[in-house]
This record gives structure tokens, C-alpha cells and sequence, in this order.
């Protein structure tokens, strides 16, 4: 071979070796946008399957503020399933409970739970808030330190209760803040307070099965405890029942067949307390809504604080919570349960 025939040669093989890496290049770049594109499709399908589920969700809850005002009106709000014809469902059922639902041949699931049902926080005796932290299993230090703290949160001074805290101690932490010294206006403030652990808030641990969340509320506006729809957390919480009893309480609340009163009465901490119990038709209602359509990934959470009130011109709503985590409650198996419902 001359050498002008190996350079020949060797710039066929350069040329050949340049192709191979315009080729690879190609290929990458390729490979590249078309993930990408799978990605936008993936992103869009997502999109449109949440908004749809938001939406389904929306329209539930509005037919659930409507079917609680006709059941104000007829009277028959929290009536018991007894009562019921055979095969009627009520209206709504104020339990606390998920309960499934058909829109527009989509599953949807509601859960109302009675605000005046729970604890406010704003209004709660020291005696009282130190028993329901006992209750939950806090040691007797730990529960005054609480009790302290938030009565000093929500008073209108600075003066600091033996184990509370006020302005000074909170401008002190790692993100210093200052003590309200108003009543509250969100439930959640509870995390600002000293000794609320995120555990203790929210619950659902081993330690704290019941957390603060499910037993006190901001929406109740009166001291009383309505025990016709209080949820069984907050039963547990304030009068210190195990399990058996707890059956037997929801069991006569259910069936009508007993005094809840009779029965309530003597198991509170202190005997004082008999005026805290209430059995009023349920009307400052917290409604949630999870939603979602059978062929999104997604689902939608919304939920709404109402005041279902004397007024003729509809409910008040008093607070909107949209684009809600799906709620970890029997998460897994409602999911299931909506596609096999759905198919």
C-alpha cells in the first residue's frame, strides 16, 4: 500500500469515527426529548385528571352544604338510622365517618364532623385542658407546662404563668416569634406553642394516637360540648374511656335507646363540669371532600368550615380549605375501593 493510499485509508476510518459520534449525539438528544415529552404528557395527563377530581370534588361539597340545609330544616339532621324507612339513607350523617358517594357516576367520598362537638380551645378552663392532656397519656409535668403555655398564648398580657411562656421565652428560639396574647384563630398555632410537639398536634403515632387536632376547635363559639354529635376522639380525650365503654357510648348515641346525659355525667372530672354538656341539633359543620376520577393518579381533597345558622339565604362559610393533602385515612384502601367501584 502506497502511503498516499493509507491516507486515504485513514480518513475514511476519521470520518467513519465522526459519523459514529454524530449518530450517538443524535441518539442521546433523542432519547432526551423524547423522555421529556413523556414527561409533559405524564405532567398534562396529571393536570387534567387533578383538576377533574377537583372539580368533582367542589360540586360534592356544595351538594353536601345543600342536603345539610334541607336536613336543618326538616329537623332531621342527626336523626337516628333507626328511625330511617327501610332502605332511606339520610341527608348527611354527621359522624365523623368517610362515607361513600356517586356524582355524575363518579365515586366521591364525605366526611362531616360537628365543630360543636369538639373542645374550644379559646374557651377551655385550665382543670379541664390539664385533664384532657392526662388523658392522653402526658405525664403530670409536661401536661401543666402545656396547659400554662396556652392560657398564657391566648390571654392579653405577658405575664408569665408558673411553667408557661409568653414573648421572652419565644423570641428566644432558633426562629423567634412573639407570644399572640389573642384567642386563636387557627387551630394550628397550637404547634407554636411550648411543649405542642408535631406528634401531639396531629397524632396518629404510638405514643399519641389522638392528637390535638381531632379534640379542640377554633369554630366552637360557646363552652358547651354538643355529646349528640361529639366525635368518639374527643369522648375518649375528655372523659377517659377505654374501649368497651366507648362502644357502649356510641351504641346508645346511634340508637336513641338510653340518656347520654345519665351516662356521661358521672364520668366527668369534676362534677362542676355538668353544665359543658350539650344535645343540640349539630350547625357549625366541617365538611371534607377527597375525590377522584378512575383514570387519575391524583386525587382531590377540598374541605369547608359551614355555619348552617337560622338563614333562609344559605350556609356561611366560614372557612375554605382548598388543594388538601389526600388524607392518610384509609388511604390505600379507599383507592382501592373507588377504581373497583368504579369499574
Amino acid at each position: 500500500m502506497t502511503p498516499s493510499e493509507g491516507g486515504r485509508v485513514g480518513q475514511r476510518g476519521f470520518a467513519l469515527l465522526i459519523v459514529l459520534w454524530i449518530f450517538i449525539v443524535l441518539f442521546a438528544v433523542g432519547a432526551e426529548f423524547s423522555g421529556a415529552m413523556r414527561q409533559d404528557v405524564t405532567a398534562t395527563m396529571n393536570f387534567a385528571g387533578e383538576t377533574q377530581s377537583y372539580y368533582l370534588a367542589t360540586a360534592a361539597a356544595n351538594r353536601t352544604f345543600y342536603r345539610a340545609l334541607i336536613a336543618r330544616d326538616e329537623a332531621s339532621i342527626d336523626i337516628p338510622l333507626e328511625e330511617l324507612e327501610e332502605g332511606e339513607e339520610p341527608l348527611i350523617r354527621v359522624d365523623g365517618q368517610w362515607h361513600r358517594e356517586e356524582l355524575w357516576g363518579a365515586p366521591v367520598w364525605v366526611r362531616i364532623t360537628d365543630e360543636s362537638g369538639k373542645i374550644p380551645i379559646n374557651l377551655v378552663t385550665q382543670g379541664l385542658l390539664r385533664q384532657i392532656l392526662s388523658n392522653l397519656g402526658l405525664d403530670m409535668e409536661r401536661s401543666d407546662e402545656i396547659t400554662a403555655s396556652i392560657l398564657d398564648w391566648r390571654d392579653e398580657d405577658d405575664e408569665e404563668r408558673v411553667n408557661g411562656a409568653e414573648t421572652d421565652y419565644y423570641l428566644d428560639q432558633p426562629r423567634p416569634y412573639a407570644a399572640k396574647n389573642a384567642k386563636l384563630d387557627s387551630l394550628e398555632e397550637l404547634m407554636l406553642v411550648k411543649g405542642v410537639s408535631w406528634d401531639l398536634y396531629h397524632g396518629g403515632t404510638e405514643d399519641f394516637p389522638i392528637g390535638l387536632q381531632h379534640i379542640f376547635t377554633v369554630f366552637n363559639p360557646r363552652p358547651v360540648l354538643n355529646v349528640r354529635s361529639s366525635p368518639p376522639a374527643v369522648m375518649q380525650a375528655l372523659f377517659g374511656l377505654d374501649d368497651e365503654q366507648l362502644a357502649q357510648i356510641m351504641e346508645i348515641r346511634e340508637t336513641g335507646a338510653g340518656s347520654l346525659f345519665g351516662l356521661l355525667e358521672p364520668m366527668l372530672p369534676d362534677p362542676s363540669l355538668a353544665d359543658l354538656l350539650s344535645d343540640e341539633p349539630p350547625n357549625m359543620l366541617f365538611v371534607e371532600v377527597q375525590a377522584q376520577v378512575p383514570d387519575s393518579p391524583v386525587a382531590a381533597h377540598v374541605a369547608a368550615v359551614i355555619d348552617l345558622g337560622e338563614s333562609n339565604e344559605g350556609v356561611y362559610i366560614l372557612r375554605w380549605f382548598d388543594h388538601l393533602p389526600a388524607t392518610d385515612l384509609d388511604r390505600g384502601q379507599q383507592a382501592d375501593l373507588l377504581y373497583e367501584e368504579a369499574a
